[in-house]
């Protein structure tokens, strides 16, 4: 075997090597870097004290429209899931870069097994179950989730799903709860980074007089206005609040996964009036903080505890 022919043989498969890894080659796989995304359930509880628990099956979680990998379907008590209490629907991991959103798919025609319906559901005080039908294919983007995955880094999310603002009551005495509309649906969906987040809690003092229920609404600092009490019914009240709790027995309040920033705190009072186990608003309290009647600026810090014991003064009709 001559020189000449070894040589042209050598450059032949340096040829072919060159073709096979060419950039250029669509065909090509070329591995990614990867980062650690969880994604946990929260929830802001409902008022209403016919209202016993409310279930809901995630069929999916999806990263800017692509299924996460490993996802199993899970129904989800969502009413149990208060004060800090989570429960996790995805542990993956995914290609690290950037984000645009987070969709979780909802399945309101059968439960995690299978085995039958309604997926998604009211369960009432007397044992019934109220099904809740959403709109379309189920697939609800959260608000503000866009997010970055980094290298081998370990990013962990919460949703908080606000019932107090996905739940609204209906004037069929069949199915007396739905969940609203598309839009409203979609923004009830509260998208965080648990390490940008921190818990304002306390002890309130009730001076007003008032034997109601009491629940207290954290708004971004200075956008709190007289049109938040303001609407056609109950249900479209409030809906700009970051989040919202309802007063404890005991006279406690928390709100947690709160983004880091400078809040201010409504506290208002329901009533059942007439007795049909349906509450509407009385009034909103004046309220007082150490000593100040200010509560527009209270600063809440990430990765932190914030606590500010409140007084309710009188009842503002």
């Amino acid at each position: 075997m001559n020189a000449n022919f070894i040589f042209t043989r050598f450059a032949a498969c340096l040829l072919l090597v060159s073709v096979l890894f060419s950039c250029e080659d669509d065909d090509v796989v070329v591995s990614t870097s990867e980062g650690r995304f969880s994604l946990e359930l929260t929830d802001a509880p409902v008022d209403d004290p016919n209202v016993s628990a409310v279930f809901v099956t995630v069929a999916d979680v999806k990263l800017d429209g692509a299924s996460v990998s490993g996802f199993s379907r899970t129904t989800v008590e969502l009413s149990a899931l208060q004060n800090g209490v989570t429960e996790m629907i995805a542990n993956a991991d995914v290609e690290a870069k950037a984000y645009n959103s987070v969709e979780i798919v909802l399945d309101d025609a059968n439960d995690a097994t299978n085995s039958g319906g309604p997926g998604c559901y009211v369960l009432t005080a007397d044992n019934a179950k109220v099904a809740l039908e959403v709109v379309g294919d189920g697939s609800l983007e959260a608000a503000n989730s866009g997010f970055t995955i980094t290298q081998g880094g370990n990013l962990a999310t919460v949703i908080d799903f606000d019932l107090r603002k996905a739940l609204v009551r209906t004037d069929d005495a069949a199915r007396p709860y739905a969940f609203a509309a598309e839009n409203r649906l979609e923004s009830s969906l509260r998208f965080v980074e648990r390490e940008s987040t921190g818990t304002l809690s306390g002890s309130v003092t009730n001076n007003s007089g008032e034997d109601t229920e009491v629940v207290i609404y954290a708004y971004a600092a200075n956008t709190y206005t007289a049109a938040e009490r303001e609407g056609d019914s109950d249900d479209e009240l409030f809906l700009n609040a970051v989040a919202s709790t309802r007063l404890s027995a005991s006279g406690d309040y928390e709100f947690n996964f709160l983004p880091a920033g400078n809040y201010e705190l409504v506290a208002v009072a329901y009533e059942d009036e007439d007795g049909d186990g349906e509450t509407a608003l009385k009034g909103s309290f004046v309220l007082n903080a150490f000593g100040s009647l200010s509560l527009s600026g209270v600063q809440v810090s990430a990765q932190a505890s914030t606590t500010i014991n409140l007084t309710l003064l009188s009842l503002l009709p």
